[in-house]
């Protein structure tokens, strides 16, 4: 009885670390891109350039890169986005990958204007998505599910006519909805390495 004893606590045991290991494993195979693993981007629902809306549930497992801009930005915003023309580029013909720019100035960036904006930059459909919506969750979005503001603001504030959020980042989420890393979308350098970091997610 004693032998029997034993050699069912063995097998359980044995049977523990088969199981350790195998869940050990799955998640170097989920992390073998080597990219950090930030927080979950946050539910959202918005208004895209061609009218309808847009939301968290619309990118379920796609790898998509994310950036707050404005239509009448003269300043870093037409760089970004002609940057972000090198990111389509690359992922022309992977479904997998696609684009998000947000307007922080939703009053004037409405769908029309959004979709002759796009043109400027040869946005592909079903690629490129621009989005516009309610001012006070596009920057409780900004500010709390992709942390793109440094200042806080009171929350009767945020959203205000006084709140006013602009961020040369470029944002990268997982297949997963998690947020992977960040990159100057100025400098070429950051928009080649993002690439990079985008093939490494396909691969994980």
């Amino acid at each position: 009885m004693q032998y029997w004893r034993q050699l069912i606590l063995s097998l359980g045991g044995l049977v523990a670390i088969i199981a350790a290991t195998a869940a050990f494993a799955h998640f170097l195979k989920r992390n073998e891109s080597g990219l950090p693993v930030y927080w979950s981007v946050p539910d959202f629902s918005l208004i895209a350039h061609d009218g309808k809306p847009f939301g968290l549930k619309d990118l379920k497992g796609k790898i998509w890169v994310a950036e707050f801009f404005f239509a009448s930005c003269a300043g870093i915003c037409p760089i970004m986005n002609q940057n972000m023309t090198e990111v389509q580029k690359a992922f022309a013909d992977n479904p997998d990958v696609v684009i998000v720019s947000i307007t922080v100035d939703p009053k004037n960036d409405t769908p029309e204007v959004l979709r002759e904006y796009r043109q400027n930059f040869n946005a592909m459909d079903g690629k490129w998505f621009f989005l516009t919506g309610d001012k006070k969750a596009i920057y409780r979005l900004a500010r709390h599910g992709f942390k793109v503001a440094a200042e806080e603001v009171p929350p009767q504030e945020e959203g205000g006519a006084t709140d006013f959020i602009h961020s040369d980042r470029f944002i990268l989420i997982d297949r997963q909805g998690r947020i992977r890393g960040y990159y100057n979308g100025t400098d070429k350098e950051q928009v080649r390495k993002l690439i990079a970091d985008i093939k490494r997610l396909l691969r994980e």
